[in-house]
């Protein structure tokens, strides 16, 4: 981050109105491109059924469709989230919202599995760019530097993205022609807004190698490095939201075809709605937190993901339609309160202690929740081939209990260092 940009961010009484409403502009146009490529992204998840259809693939190769897309989006965080710290924001974004289109484009014309699999990759790569780099651009812009709100419009964005993807690519695919095509070519046309609120961006860092020794190069892809001052609050931190991105992760994976076969239903629409709902309530929460300090938040979602687990396992052998949806909601709950508490908690510490940093370390946090959301689907994608639905879905539940549990004691016994790591 620039010392212009720092000194442009300070709080700002004496700064003219129509400056704030520029910044106000700004942090709300990147606001909207993290969540509509996130949307771009989650599209896929709807239309699994019809690709399935199309190109006969097994579960397994549907598995493997979803690991490429995270083996793509992991390498792109540790290339973007420190490179934005360094040629600044835009051009990470802009980058972004370029491989989201091309990702899109594959898609729409695939044939055939391949052509699936380089357009996950697309996405992945759309994602992991957009994620830490927009993270950290909404830390830049953010009106007043107020640090929780750019840490909840980040996750709320995220959230609101994985929400609405799979919910219109579903509804597309279910009630109008061209149902892998249409999606893509409306995602498409709402990226035109975002390219135009990119184009009005300042650039905020300066290309350069700050903190780098007289004469040293850096290596184009860096792992992030976390600064000694916030590692304690960083972990305690990011082990519960990648633990409810793991949960949501079921939803977005298993839970769909789970929920058909509990229905005896092939609506398209009907599995894409339960892994909307789950975000959706995601983002509703998160939406409500102001005020509330986000560790408690943390603890208090990680309590409601407990029981939306154990919920889950409970409807795996005694189905209940109202039980399911009590157990969506609450897991959605959760991980908004999860996610969002971790994403503020984290931006504040790198924002009070080591804000050139920012873009490594919104990268690093996002790599560990990315992760959270990748392995355990992947895994849970191989259970239901070699186990069945049912199995997978109460072996994941318990699993997934008893981390919400490991979470909460370790932040409950770390409490007093987090709060004042969070609040510094």
């Amino acid at each position: 981050m620039s010392t212009t940009s720092l000194r442009s961010g300070t709080a700002s009484q004496d700064t003219p109105p129509r400056t704030r409403r520029w910044a106000a502009r700004h942090f709300h146009g990147i606001g909207y491109v993290l969540a509509i490529l996130l949307v771009g992204a989650n599209m896929p998840t709807a239309l699994y059924g019809v690709y399935r259809a199309d190109f006969g693939f097994s579960p397994v190769t549907q598995t493997l469709i979803f690991a490429v897309y995270a083996a793509a989006l992991v390498p792109a965080l540790f290339l973007f989230g420190p490179l934005s710290d360094r040629v600044g924001r835009r051009p990470v974004l802009v980058t972004a919202l370029g491989a989201g289109l091309v990702g899109a484009v594959v898609l729409a014309a695939a044939d055939a599995t391949a052509w699936l699999v380089v357009g996950r990759i697309l996405q992945g790569v759309s994602v992991g760019a957009c994620s830490a780099a927009g993270a950290a651009a909404l830390l830049d812009h953010v009106p007043g530097r107020d640090t929780v709100r750019a840490a909840r419009a980040a996750s709320a964005s995220t959230a609101a993205g994985a929400a609405l993807g799979p919910l219109l690519a579903g509804a597309v695919a279910e009630y109008l022609p061209h149902s892998t095509v249409l999606p893509y070519v409306l995602f498409a046309a709402a990226l035109v807004p975002g390219a135009v609120a990119l184009a009005a961006l300042p650039k905020t860092t300066e290309p350069s190698h700050r903190g780098a020794a007289p004469g040293s190069r850096r290596r184009l892809v860096e792992v992030p490095r976390l600064p000694r001052d916030i590692r304690s609050v960083f972990v305690l931190a990011t082990l519960p939201a990648a633990i409810a991105w793991a949960t949501v992760g079921l939803f977005q994976s298993v839970v769909p075809s789970w929920i058909a076969e509990l229905l005896g239903m092939s609506n398209l629409l009907v599995g894409a709605a339960a892994a909307a709902l789950v975000m959706g309530c995601s983002v509703l929460s998160q939406l409500g937190m102001r005020g509330i300090d986000p560790l408690v938040a943390q603890r208090v979602g990680l309590g409601v993901m407990f029981g939306g687990t154990v919920g889950l396992f409970v409807v795996d052998r005694f189905p209940s339609l109202p039980l399911l949806f009590a157990v969506t909601v609450a897991v959605g709950l959760g991980h908004g309160w999860a996610f969002a508490g971790g994403m503020q908690r984290v931006g504040a510490a790198v924002a009070a202690r080591a804000p050139e940093t920012s873009g490594a370390v919104l990268a690093a946090f996002f790599t560990v929740t990315y992760i959270g959301l990748g392995v355990p689907a992947i895994v849970a994608g191989l259970l239901v081939t070699y186990q069945g639905t049912s199995t997978a879905v109460a072996e994941f539940s318990v699993a997934a209990a008893v981390l919400c549990l490991i979470a909460l004691v370790l932040n409950m016994i770390r409490r007093s260092e987090s709060a004042g790591a969070a609040r510094e």
